[in-house]
Order: C-alpha cells, then sequence, then structure tokens
C-alpha cells in the first residue's frame, strides 16, 4: 500500500513482539476498504481546495464525502467481535466527521482570505520556518522570564506539593487567559511577531486561546514500562506522538534551564508535511479519543496508554481494520534500531537551554514529545491558540475586565 493511503508513521503490529500470539484471520473486505479510504481522500482534497462559506460546508461534505464514510463505517463493524466494541467504532467515526468538518472550515477559510496575512519580515521568517520545519524555537527576553518566573513562583511551589502525592498523572494548574501571566505572554507572542508568524502558516486569524503551567519531575512514572507483560524496554522514540484537534497550533515555553536529562520538548523536523492519509490521520485519532476500557478488564488504572499497556485491548487492536491499526501516540511502539527509529531520532530537535526556551509548532500533523524527567525538575507553560475568527469586542471586554477583577482579589495573577 502506497504511504498516501497509509496512516504516518506505519508501523506493523501484527509483527511487533507485543502484539505476537494475538492469531486473527484475515479479514475478506480489507481491499475494500482501503478503497474506500482513497475516495474519501480524494473527495477530502477536493473539498479542501473549495472557498465553501461555513453554511454551506455541511451539504456539500454531506454530497462529496459522506456516502463514502458511512459505507467505510459499515465495512469497519462486519470486523468488530463484541457490541462494545461496535459501539466504539460508531462514536469514532461521528467524532471523525464533526473533525473532518471543522479542518475543512479551516482549508476553506484560508482559501478565502489567502492573501489577507503578509505581515512584516519578522513574521515572515516565522511562517517559513514554520512551513518548512513544522516549528520555530526562539528565547524568551530575561525581562519576560524574570517577571513570569516571579508570578509563578506561588504556583511552582503548590505544584511540588501536589507532586508529593502524584506520581502517575501529569500535574497542571490552569490559569486566566486574561490572568497578568497570560497578558504577558500574550504581549511576548504579539510583540515579537509570532502570532502573526503562525496567521501566516495557517492562511486565516490565530488567537492566543489558553494556557496552564506543568511540572514534570524525574519521580514521575507515567511514560514508562507501556509493555509491562513483555519485557521490552521502553523505547528510544518513548511518548512521541501527535495531539488531538483539528490543526490548532501550540507552544512550550519553559520556566525552567532545560537539559538533555530534565525532559526538553522534542519536535521531529519536516514530520507535519510527511506523506499520509489525511482521512486516517484523523479517523485514528478519533479512535484514540472514543476508546472505552471494558468494565470486566479494569482493575489498577493506568494512566498513559492501558490499551496498549493490557494484552486483552491489543488482541482487540488487532481486529481491527489492517488501515485502522495506528496510533496517535505510537513512539513507545517504534523498536528501536529500527530504519524508523533512526528516521524520527536523527531529525529530531529538543529544546533545551542552548537552543531555546520558546519552540511554536503544528502538534496536530507534527510528531513531538515532552516532560519526560529523567533527572531533575522541569516548569514549562502549555500554550494553545485557536484558528478562529478574533473575539468580538464586547466579549475580550468583558473577558479582560474579569481578568482584572480577579487580579484584585487576589485570585489569579
Amino acid at each position: 500500500m502506497s504511504a498516501s493511503r497509509q496512516f504516518y508513521p506505519y508501523i506493523d503490529y501484527a509483527a511487533h513482539p507485543a502484539f505476537r500470539g494475538n492469531d486473527v484471520a484475515p479479514r475478506a473486505n480489507e481491499n475494500e476498504i482501503d478503497d474506500l479510504v482513497v475516495r474519501i481522500d480524494e473527495g477530502l482534497a477536493q473539498l479542501h481546495k473549495s472557498s465553501c462559506r461555513d453554511d454551506e460546508l455541511p451539504s456539500a461534505f454531506e454530497r462529496g464525502l459522506e456516502k463514502y464514510i458511512a459505507s467505510l463505517e459499515r465495512a469497519a463493524l462486519q470486523s468488530s467481535r463484541t457490541e462494545r466494541m461496535s459501539d466504539w467504532l460508531r462514536r469514532a467515526f461521528a467524532h471523525a466527521r464533526h473533525e473532518l468538518l471543522v479542518e475543512a472550515r479551516i482549508a476553506a477559510m484560508k482559501c478565502r482570505q489567502q492573501d489577507q496575512w503578509a505581515t512584516n519580515d519578522q513574521a515572515l521568517r516565522i511562517a517559513e520556518k514554520l512551513q518548512s520545519d513544522g516549528m520555530y524555537a526562539c528565547h524568551l527576553d530575561l525581562e519576560t522570564r524574570s517577571k513570569l518566573r516571579r508570578l509563578c513562583k506561588p504556583h511552582m511551589d503548590l505544584l511540588r506539593e501536589r507532586a508529593k502525592q502524584m506520581r502517575i498523572e501529569r500535574i497542571v494548574y490552569n490559569f486566566e487567559l486574561f490572568s497578568e501571566v497570560g497578558q504577558t505572554l500574550h504581549r511576548f507572542f504579539k510583540n515579537h511577531r509570532i502570532l502573526d508568524g503562525l496567521r501566516g502558516y495557517v492562511g486565516s486569524n490565530v488567537n492566543f486561546a489558553g494556557f496552564s503551567l506543568e511540572f514534570s519531575h524525574d519521580k514521575q512514572i507515567w511514560w514508562r514500562d507501556v509493555y509491562p507483560d513483555t519485557g521490552l524496554p521502553d523505547s528510544k522514540t518513548a511518548y512521541m506522538h501527535y495531539d488531538q484537534g483539528h490543526r490548532d497550533p501550540k507552544a512550550i515555553v519553559a520556566l525552567s534551564d532545560v537539559s538533555e536529562d530534565s525532559g526538553p520538548t522534542g519536535y521531529v523536523k519536516g514530520s507535519h508535511r510527511a506523506e499520509r492519509s489525511g482521512f486516517l490521520h484523523v479517523l485514528v485519532k478519533s479512535l484514540d479519543h472514543c476508546f472505552q476500557l471494558d468494565p470486566a478488564q479494569s482493575d489498577n488504572a493506568v494512566w498513559y496508554r492501558e490499551r496498549f499497556t493490557r494484552k486483552y485491548y491489543r488482541g482487540e487492536f488487532l481486529h481491527l481494520p489492517k488501515s485502522f491499526q495506528s496510533c496517535s501516540h505510537f513512539g513507545d511502539d517504534i523498536l528501536d534500531e529500527s530504519p524508523l527509529s533512526q528516521e524520527l531520532l536523527g531529525r529530531e530537535v529538543k529544546l533545551t537551554k542552548d537552543v531555546g526556551n520558546c519552540i511554536v509548532f503544528d502538534g496536530n500533523y507534527g510528531i513531538h514529545r515532552g516532560a519526560m524527567v529523567r533527572n531533575g525538575e522541569r516548569f514549562v507553560f502549555q500554550v494553545v491558540f485557536d484558528i478562529d475568527r478574533p473575539l468580538p469586542l464586547p466579549t475580550w471586554m468583558f473577558r479582560r475586565s474579569r481578568g482584572i477583577a480577579l487580579r484584585m482579589l487576589g485570585k489569579g495573577n
């Protein structure tokens, strides 16, 4: 099968050591499923080239794509071995339809507005870097970084205390967007033309939408030992993944001086441009998002990738159509020293203090990871942007006033 008809990166899970021993008979309709995926990708390409208004998109989607997606859903359900699995597939297809429509809306917006985002030289350089590499790295100026550290010190102390009882979960503090911390970050993104650069890359308006402070430390175990029953070591590409979502860019801003051992953000340059099936890229993430555990199989909770940690779910995974057998968080499944491992590791850029302390990137289509601390600790902001129209002035004024009021009451900074 050609790369354009697969999820990227392709992993043959039936041959993977953790999946061997699950005897699953070949499905008779694999060729039918592959052909339907091709038809859907062709329809998506046509839809993305259109300049449909938002109110026209649902009917255009229905006319051009729905019959193929519905046929694919029926064909996929033939491989289901339980009603729970059938329900999972139905929910995943419904979620994928929604995500595909959102992505089509953004593509149509770009077609209508493609000439409106030419800006200054710095913004153009950022946009070109995002286009070629999928990422842009830079340093915060010392004044901004010192101010953020001062404002966040109480929250950093709080997260350190919380971490003493939490070794499995990720540890975060969510800020108000219009807090003083939020306004400081927003000024940095605006003044350094990062928002303009993102707008040039996306071809549409991009807003600073939200952020949180994450604390990672070397006692956390959430990312370790994904296959405990197999004896497989942690992969060198562990936790490489794609984000959920529909092309919303993101940023990581480090408050700590991050070293190679303290969980630097890593990004595989150019991975956002890799050849792949656009439909499967969305559907696989929807399968991950909509998966639910079987109550009869649950005992001790596993925070990260439980359906791969447990042999029962790995067997279920192999009952999916072959082209569906992928995962958005695939890094743990890549065998060390394989050509795929060497390719991804060879193109990975790690955001240590020497490289920068801010990275902006396409996390939906670009491969990345971070927070796996082997020594010390790491504080970073996880920043989310959204691709949408600017907030109406009354809404912006209300939220801004709310942020000021919370700061005056001592409930947000």
